[in-house]
């Protein structure tokens, strides 16, 4: 592993423009595929350190090549002649539909969304690992070792961004990959670690029952949507509680119903969504097959129908052991040992997921969370604030995953 360490890479002039690109990052905070200023930001930036860059992998998306030649895009892929080892940084861009109340002066200029989930902490992190990654380019520090800059649109939405982006090819020519995430539950600038499983897989459910309107005087004449949805979910409920071995991780959770449009009128269409979150493949076979079962079941009891529509879906975040441990050694590099934790698996979901599918890959999350400064909160939430004194370690980690990767292909 390299001697060097990327804590002698990065002052308080690095320090500084990470903090201002965050800013401007949030500011400027828009959704799912549709990331034009976004874009543009993180575009400027790597025009601005001289990383070429492409925009073919999917709408709204942006990948950098460091130390690729003269043609980047004709790399060949893995296996294939010719092939130079390649590691993969992957930055989700998107933000989410909440309208911000943190305070901060830099707070999203879009009304009803906000950069909740750090993602824009995320995309600054890597840009700011750029620069320095481009410096040890020109000084040949890399050697032969490519860099991929992955900047992915849509983490949040339906559509899973990271798919459409390996669909297109992104992961072609990658060897290895990593990710990482904003902590709003741990001390900033601590490095949580883990090898196999780590975060849930997700799959989600748009549900819509259809009955028959009447007078609310007279329900023998309709057929009630809400009594059909209000069926199901206490059926599936009981599903969870009474048929999965209590000591299974999953949760199911039914985070939308909306019906009805007076207090005197049977309703007759009411839409439902629902969460499922797992760990193993068997789990997810029986909440599947079971959720349209109790919808079905519901409905028809009724005298109703429903139609039950897969909505977002992504697999568990599955930790290569190998390139978890790389990641633990590099942060011993970067920080102290009592800022380095194994974390345990958590239950939220990441489309980082896919990526690891297709290729060895490891996600980190890094602390963000300061009392004492008000930096509290959680993700996903309107008045969550973020330590930016976290961002530094997030950057020097990535490099020095880079410097010990050039490393060991030297040996």
């Amino acid at each position: 592993m390299s001697e060097i360490s990327a804590r002698d890479l990065f002052g308080k002039g690095e320090d500084a423009h990470i903090r201002e690109l965050r800013h401007e990052l949030h500011r400027h905070a828009e959704l799912e595929f549709d990331l034009p200023e976004t874009k543009a930001i993180v575009e400027d930036e790597l025009c601005r350190i001289g990383i070429p860059y492409t925009e073919k992998y999917a709408r709204c998306s942006v990948v950098g090549y460091i130390n690729y030649g003269a043609d980047p895009e004709r790399a060949p892929s893995v296996g294939a002649p010719g092939h130079v080892y390649t590691l993969a940084f992957r930055a989700d861009m998107d933000a989410l539909p909440i309208t911000e109340k943190s305070g901060v002066p830099f707070a999203s200029i879009h009304p009803g969304i906000m950069h909740a989930c750090g993602h824009d902490t995320h995309t600054a992190m890597l840009l700011g690992a750029a620069g320095v990654l481009k410096k040890l380019e020109a000084d040949g520090a890399l050697g032969h070792l490519r860099i991929k800059l992955i900047f992915q649109p849509n983490e949040e939405g339906e559509e899973t961004g990271s798919q459409v982006m390996i669909d297109n090819g992104v992961l072609d020519d990658v060897d290895v990959i990593y990710g990482q995430h904003i902590d709003m539950d741990t001390p900033t600038g601590t490095v949580l670690w883990i090898k196999g499983p780590a975060m849930a897989a997700c799959h989600s459910y748009n549900i819509t029952f259809h009955g028959k309107k009447s007078h609310a005087t007279q329900p023998q004449e309709g057929h009630d949507a809400i009594a059909m949805a209000i069926k199901a979910c206490q059926d599936i409920y009981l599903m969870r509680a009474r048929e999965i071995n209590p000591f299974t991780p999953v949760i199911v959770s039914v985070g939308s119903i909306h019906g009805g449009s007076a207090h005197n009128i049977i309703c007759d269409e009411v839409e439902l969504k629902i969460s499922t979150r797992f760990f193993h493949d068997d789990v997810e076979t029986l909440l599947n097959a079971r959720i349209h079962e109790i919808c079905e079941n519901a409905a028809a009891e009724l005298s109703g129908s429903v139609e039950v529509e897969d909505a977002a879906s992504t697999y568990a975040v599955n930790n290569d052991p190998a390139v978890a441990e790389l990641a633990r050694k590099a942060a011993q590099k970067i920080t102290t040992e009592d800022k380095i934790r194994e974390m345990h698996m958590c239950m939220g979901s990441e489309d980082f997921s896919c990526f690891q599918r297709v290729r060895p890959g490891a996600f980190f999350h890094l602390g963000g969370a300061c009392p004492e400064k008000g930096c509290v909160g959680a993700v996903h939430n309107e008045k969550v604030v973020i330590d930016e004194d976290a961002f530094l370690t997030g950057s020097m980690l990535f490099v020095q995953l880079a410097l010990d990767m050039a490393d060991s292909l030297r040996r």
